[in-house]
């Protein structure tokens, strides 16, 4: 029974141990996330002190931050001419979107007018030969009674 009370007492040990463990990394996890939310926000606070200091001295800055001045505008420049070439891209996306459904729109009107001139034509031929065909059938009708009436003088 000694053996049993010694594993048990090794297992519970080791449970504990396992529980503490498990305890510290969560509150170790906990610190690190913190730590980081904080330098973020330190980050952030750097940022907007730094961008008043930018925005009120840019005219006339202290020459040893005349480099950084220099920096911050040419990116700003920079930004807008990047800025200003994705609205150029887009807007001659948009020009040429334009230009393809106006030509699908030109072409399906010529399609629809090439269509509704084909039909007219198609029907004037039919008709015309319709004519042709009655005028055949009277002819032959004229040739019948024709034929019928040397027949009966016969």
């Amino acid at each position: 029974m000694n053996t049993g009370k010694q594993v048990g007492g090794a297992v519970s040990d080791k449970a504990k141990e396992a529980r503490e463990y498990a305890r510290d990394a969560v509150e170790v996890a906990n610190l690190k996330n913190q730590i980081s939310s904080n330098k973020t926000t330190l980050k952030d606070n750097y940022a907007a002190l730094g961008e008043f200091y930018y925005n009120k001295y840019k005219d006339d800055p202290a020459a040893e931050v005349v480099e950084n001045v220099r920096a911050i505008g040419d990116l700003e420049q920079a930004i807008k001419d990047l800025e200003d070439k994705v609205n150029e891209i887009k807007d001659a996306q948009a020009e040429a979107k334009a230009a393809r459904e106006a030509a699908r729109e030109a072409a399906r009107e010529e399609a629809e007018a090439a269509a509704a001139t084909a039909s007219e034509t198609v029907t004037e031929a039919v008709d015309d030969e319709l004519a042709k065909v009655k005028e055949t059938v009277e002819d032959i009708k004229e040739d019948i009674e024709d034929a019928v009436d040397d027949n009966i003088e016969e």
